[in-house]
């Protein structure tokens, strides 16, 4: 039988493999973690690597075992992959200066440290729910839901074994409160002091009022990090031996001193007339093949928002970011005048019918099409989405200028849509979901085109692309760069 992997496969087998890296003499590899995985599932896993885990080992044991017995060609060439990609990610971190010399480590599935990321979310939600500027609180409204994972990505971490327990507790009972005020005040103003001295001529550093509890955690983790007590480990799969890896050293104000040497040009918007997304293609540094992929993720019984997401040529992705902080990031950089411009185009086409708001995000609510989809009647439904199709075509159409022809795109949905009684409805407004929304995107990036400056549709994608790269929230001004929310220390291994 067929089996995929998903994450919290391939990350527990990366702790697993980092255990036998820990336990071995030398470097490991691909047959050594196949070893392991097979005696994981017949539970006689040696002892020293046995203690040096904490994953759901019982969830493993069954479904390592039917990885393993996924005899497909496909199957077993991505099995080995894997179990490559872990063995050399095991020795990279094993010779690290990261996992210290002299320490033994437990390897956590990063589910099984729910606090790491927990004190995070709570902090973020108290913010949320006591900041007194609007605009604080709209952003921790946003940054304080789902994983965590743009304050920090780590897949799986590693604690120093003679104070994981303690380690534990303490991120369970962190409480930034505690620190006098006074000192967090002093610790908050040096920061500013240093981030304003940093600039020099440059744009000016501002950092948002309110955030002395997220700073302290964040100074904590840190500390940590360089203790090699507990080390955050963000996961790419590698095919290469000569694996990368990258600290992301977000002490005091480092992440936000980065973001003043950020260079990041848009090249260009391909509106991908033959998919169902929108490519957003850019620069860093000069270094060509980075890209935004705007398109859904969402599994194919549902309708859901789009995503963006970052990439380097075929390389795994590099962190997402979704439609809602898309959009509250195109709002805090002045990019409003393009959204009421797309606003104005759907109004116009569809003659004053009142289209249903999102209260999520301010482009068109991806539950228009989920009535298109399940709903029988009604004003957006199965009865009208062969009549409203005309509309959304000449919709995307202008948005792409011209690129993505009507003609082209009603094949495409007729397509999707099928004949006969037996119509695809489902599938048909998932097209025009992903291709309203991503060319939305699309719209308020494109160079040239629009109600908004370049610089600050390139302000807007120099935002984007740090949140989705979990380096934090920050809005990019003409004069200044505002820090909204810093995301902690973490090592990235692999991609």
């Amino acid at each position: 039988m067929a089996f995929s992997a998903k994450a919290p496969h391939t990350e527990s087998l990366q702790a697993l493999a980092c255990a036998v890296r820990q336990s071995s003499n030398g470097d490991v590899d691909a047959a050594d973690i196949a070893q392991a995985m097979v005696a994981l599932t017949t539970n006689t896993l040696e002892s020293s690597v046995k203690s040096a885990i904490n994953i759901d080992t019982n969830k493993m044991r069954t479904d390592f075992a039917n990885w393993m017995d996924d005899r497909s060609a496909k199957g077993q060439k991505s099995l080995v992959e894997w179990q490559n990609s872990a063995a050399w990610t095991a020795n990279k971190l094993a010779t690290s200066p990261y996992l210290k010399q002299g320490k033994k480590y437990i390897f956590y599935y990063s589910g099984k440290l729910d606090s790491y990321r927990g004190k995070y979310k709570e902090i973020a939600t108290k913010i949320a729910r006591t900041a007194q500027d609007p605009m604080v609180k709209s952003i921790y409204q946003n940054v304080s839901i789902g994983t965590g994972d743009k304050w920090n990505p780590a897949d799986i971490m590693a604690l120093d074994s003679g104070s994981a327990s303690n380690i534990e507790n303490n991120l369970k009972d962190f409480d930034a409160t505690k620190i006098s005020k006074a000192s967090r005040e002093i610790h908050y103003n040096n920061l500013k002091l240093k981030a304003e001295a940093d600039s020099k001529g440059k744009k000016a550093l501002e950092m948002t009022e309110g955030m002395d509890e997220l700073y302290e955690y964040n100074k904590y983790i840190d500390n940590l990090f360089k203790s090699g007590d507990l080390v955050g480990i963000s996961l790419k799969k590698t095919e290469t031996s000569s694996v990368a890896m990258k600290l992301f050293d977000h002490k005091d104000f480092e992440g936000l001193k980065e973001s003043l040497n950020l260079d990041l040009e848009i090249e260009s918007v391909d509106y991908k007339p033959n998919a169902m997304k929108c490519i957003i293609n850019f620069t860093l540094a000069g270094e060509t093949g980075h890209f935004m992929d705007v398109r859904g993720f969402e599994s194919s019984k549902i309708l859901a928002n789009v995503q963006l997401q970052l990439q380097k040529g075929t390389a795994a992705n590099h962190g997402k970011a979704t439609l809602p902080a898309f959009s509250l990031i195109t709002q805090l950089s002045k990019g409003m005048p393009a959204i009421n411009a797309t606003k104005q185009m759907r109004s116009n086409l569809f003659q004053g019918r009142r289209i249903p708001r999102s209260p999520d995000h301010k482009f068109t609510d991806y539950k228009v099409f989920d009535k298109y989809a399940f709903q029988k009647q009604g004003s957006f439904s199965q009865a009208s989405i062969v009549n409203d199709a005309p509309f959304w075509a000449e919709y995307c159409n202008d948005l792409s200028t011209d690129r993505m022809s009507t003609v082209k795109f009603l094949e495409e949905f007729n397509k999707k849509l099928g004949t006969g009684t037996n119509k695809n409805y489902k599938d048909a407004a998932k097209y025009l979901k992903n291709k309203v929304q991503s060319y939305e995107v699309g719209y308020v990036l494109d160079k040239g085109k629009g109600t908004i400056s370049d610089e600050i549709k390139k302000n807007i994608m120099k935002s984007v692309y740090s949140l989705a790269a979990s380096k934090g929230f920050r809005i990019f001004g003409s004069k200044k760069i505002t820090d909204y929310m810093s995301s902690s220390t973490y090592v990235k291994v692999g991609g």
